[in-house]
């Protein structure tokens, strides 16, 4: 089987697992991609912001470990600086209850946080590509 015919075939499951049984029937390289997806969709999206506010932020204290897996370590430290606004203990996983502290940061905390997707979108024009990453992470992984 080629790296293509290996990577269709991750995705195909993927897509399988989550249709069937939902986000909590992913493996664990199944859940790497869910977060990795859902980071990348949601900045590319609205921004950094918009990432903690959507239901994808559930993700967000889970996320910083997985791009450094994949070899994101820049992205990482920028999601974590976001995640520091929330205190110690990061977002809370809750979406109402991250919600609720995102609003009430203040404006300028609130304004970092949007900045910290320049310096997102810095990296991708710089050429980084999370999906490149993750594909090389996934192959990585593949059972020789």
């Amino acid at each position: 089987m080629t790296d293509d015919e290996f990577l269709e075939q991750f995705n195909t499951e993927y897509w399988r697992t989550i249709e069937e049984g939902g986000a909590d029937a992913l493996s664990p390289l199944q859940r790497d991609a869910l977060c990795v997806m859902s980071f990348q969709g949601e900045l590319n999206n609205g921004g950094m912001h918009q990432y903690l506010f959507n239901s994808s932020g559930d993700l967000a204290r889970e996320t910083p470990d997985v791009l450094r897996r994949i070899g994101a370590d820049d992205i990482a430290s920028l999601l974590e600086t976001a995640n520091a606004y929330f205190g110690s203990d990061g977002p809370p996983v809750d979406r109402d209850s991250r919600v609720s502290e995102l609003l009430a940061l203040p404006e300028d905390e609130q304004q970092a946080i949007h900045d910290l997707s320049d310096e997102f979108f810095d990296a991708e024009d710089g050429g980084l590509c999370l999906a490149d990453l993750f594909d090389a992470y996934v192959l990585s992984q593949r059972p020789k």
